[in-house]
C-alpha cells in the first residue's frame, strides 16, 4: 500500500502527467471514431450491396406481373417459366451467370453452360422463404469456384456481387424458386472504395476538430488545476509561515522583555562610571560601546515585532533597503576607518516584512565584515539577480577564517572572535531559512571572506501573502 501511495503521489506530481492524459484521451477519441467509422461503413456498405438485390427483386416482380405474350400460369411454379423470367431479368449489365433453385434449395438450371452446379446456402434459403432478397459482395473471388475455369494460381480474382432473389407468382405468397445472379463487382468495388475514402476524410476531420477542442479544454483544465494547486501551496506556506512567525515572535518577545530593562540599567551604570584622573579606562569605553550596540539591536528587534503585529504592509525597493543598511553600517565603518560600498544593478521591490528580516541578516554580516577588516580596506555589499534569485554578496578584505571553522560556522556558540557568543551567524541562518532563502560562505582566503544570501523572487512577498 505504501508503494502504491508513493507511486500515485509521484505520478500526480510528474510534469508529464498533463501530456500523458491528453495523449490517452486522444487515443480513446481516435479509437472511438475508428469504431464508429467501421460500424457506419458496415451499415452503409450493406445498404449499397443490398441495393442491387432490391432492384432485381422489384424488376422480377414487375416482369412476373406483366409477362410478354400474356399471363403466367400456375403462379411461376413451372421451371421453364422461371428460367424465361430470369433470362429476361439477366439482361442487366454485368451479369456473368445465373443459377435457378427450387423451393428446397436444390439446383435446377444454370446459365451459361459452364457454370458450376452448387447448392443454396441455408441462410439464403431461409431469407428467400420470407421473400427477402440477399446480396453478398466478394472483393476477391476465384472464378474457378463459379465456372469450369482453371484455378487462378495467383490466389486472387475479380470482385463478384452475388444477388439471390426469391421467385413467386403475382398472386402467390409462397416461394416457388430462387434465382441467383452472379454479377461483375468492379462497379460495386469502386463505389465501396469511394465510401471508404469519404468516411476516412470525415473521420479525420472529426478527430482533428474534436481532438483540438479536447486538447484546448484539457490544457485549460490543467492550467487551472496548476493555478489552484499553486494557490493552495502558497496558502499552506502562508499558514506555516504564520505559525512559525507567531512562535518565533513569542520567544523573541519573551527574550527581549527579559533583556531590555537589565540592559538599560547596565548602560546607565556604565555611562555614569566616573573617570579616574580624568581619563576613562579603555575597558569601560568598550563596555559602554557594547551596551549601546546591544540596546540598538534590541530596539531594532522591538521595531520589527511591532511592525509584524501592526499588520502594516508596504513595499520597499532594493535601493531603499540599501539605504537602511547604510544607516546601520555606515557609522561603524567610518568610526573604524573601513571603506563601505554598496551597489545594485537591478530594480526590484520587496515587502516590508521581508525587508526587515533581510536587514537584520545583512546588518549582522556587514558588522562582522567591518570588525574583521583593517582600516583603509573595503567592505562591499553587492545585489544582483541570478536565475530568478536576488543574490546579496557581502565581501570583506579581512584575514579570512581559520581552517576547519567553515563546516560549523552557522552552528550556535561557534565564533572566531574574542569574546564572541557565536549566535549572530546562527540567528542569521535561521532568519534566512525562515524567509525561504539560503545563506552560505562562498569564499574564505587570506584576502577576505564572501557570504552569499540568495532568495527567490517569488519569496520577496511571501510574508505578506
Amino acid at each position: 500500500m505504501n508503494k502504491l501511495r508513493a507511486w500515485k503521489i509521484a505520478l500526480t506530481r510528474s510534469r508529464w502527467l498533463p501530456a500523458g492524459v491528453i495523449l490517452v484521451t486522444l487515443g480513446i477519441l481516435g479509437l472511438t471514431i475508428a469504431l464508429a467509422r467501421e460500424r457506419l461503413r458496415q451499415a452503409v456498405g450493406d445498404q449499397i450491396v443490398g441495393r442491387d438485390g432490391e432492384v432485381l427483386f422489384q424488376v422480377i416482380h414487375l416482369l412476373a406481373a406483366a409477362p410478354e405474350g400474356g399471363e403466367w400460369e400456375n403462379s411461376l411454379e413451372d421451371p421453364g417459366e422461371q428460367l424465361d423470367l430470369i433470362l429476361r431479368a439477366s439482361r442487366m449489365r454485368g451479369v456473368l451467370g445465373v443459377r435457378l433453385y427450387d423451393p428446397q434449395g436444390r439446383f435446377q438450371h444454370g446459365l451459361p453452360a459452364d457454370i458450376v452446379e452448387a447448392g443454396l446456402d441455408p441462410e439464403i434459403l431461409a431469407a428467400a422463404r420470407e421473400l427477402r432478397p440477399v446480396s453478398r459482395f466478394y472483393p476477391r473471388r476465384d472464378l474457378s469456384e463459379l465456372f469450369y475455369f482453371p484455378p487462378d494460381e495467383s490466389g486472387s480474382g475479380p470482385p463478384i456481387l452475388e444477388v439471390n432473389v426469391p421467385l413467386h407468382g403475382p398472386t402467390a405468397a409462397s416461394l416457388t424458386g430462387v434465382a441467383q445472379f452472379i454479377i461483375a463487382g468492379e462497379g460495386m468495388a469502386a463505389e465501396l472504395a469511394r465510401l471508404d475514402r469519404v468516411l476516412a476524410w470525415q473521420a479525420l476531420a472529426a478527430f482533428l476538430a474534436a481532438g483540438g477542442l479536447l486538447v484546448l479544454a484539457l490544457a485549460w483544465a490543467f492550467r487551472r488545476l496548476a493555478e489552484r494547486t499553486a494557490h493552495l501551496q502558497r496558502a499552506n506556506e502562508a499558514l506555516a509561515l504564520t505559525a512559525r512567525t507567531s512562535a518565533l515572535g513569542a520567544v523573541t518577545a519573551h527574550l527581549i522583555h527579559g533583556l531590555k530593562n537589565p540592559l538599560a540599567g547596565l548602560q546607565s551604570f556604565v555611562a555614569s562610571r566616573p573617570a579616574d584622573n580624568g581619563d576613562a579606562h579603555p575597558e569601560w569605553a568598550e563596555a559602554a560601546a557594547s551596551t549601546r550596540r546591544m540596546q540598538a539591536l534590541i530596539n531594532e528587534v522591538v521595531a520589527v515585532l511591532r511592525e509584524e503585529q501592526g499588520g502594516q504592509h508596504y513595499e520597499l525597493t532594493v535601493a531603499e533597503l540599501l539605504e537602511l543598511v547604510e544607516q546601520r553600517i555606515g557609522p561603524a565603518a567610518r568610526e573604524k576607518g573601513v571603506i563601505y560600498q554598496a551597489r545594485a544593478n537591478l530594480a526590484a521591490s520587496l515587502s516590508n516584512r521581508v525587508a526587515n528580516l533581510l536587514l537584520l541578516v545583512l546588518a549582522n554580516l556587514l558588522q562582522n565584515a567591518v570588525q574583521a577588516t583593517a582600516p583603509a580596506k573595503r567592505v562591499t555589499l553587492e545585489v544582483k539577480e541570478e536565475n530568478g534569485q536576488l543574490v546579496f554578496l557581502v565581501a570583506d578584505e579581512g584575514p579570512g577564517l581559520p581552517p576547519g571553522v567553515a563546516a560549523n560556522l552557522f552552528q550556535p556558540c561557534v565564533s572566531t572572535k574574542e569574546g564572541g557568543s557565536g549566535l549572530g551567524l546562527a540567528i542569521s541562518k535561521q532568519l534566512a531559512t525562515h524567509l525561504g532563502a539560503a545563506l552560505e560562505l562562498t569564499a574564505s582566503s587570506p584576502q577576505g571572506c564572501v557570504f552569499a544570501l540568495r532568495i527567490d523572487r517569488q519569496n520577496l512577498f511571501a510574508a505578506t501573502q
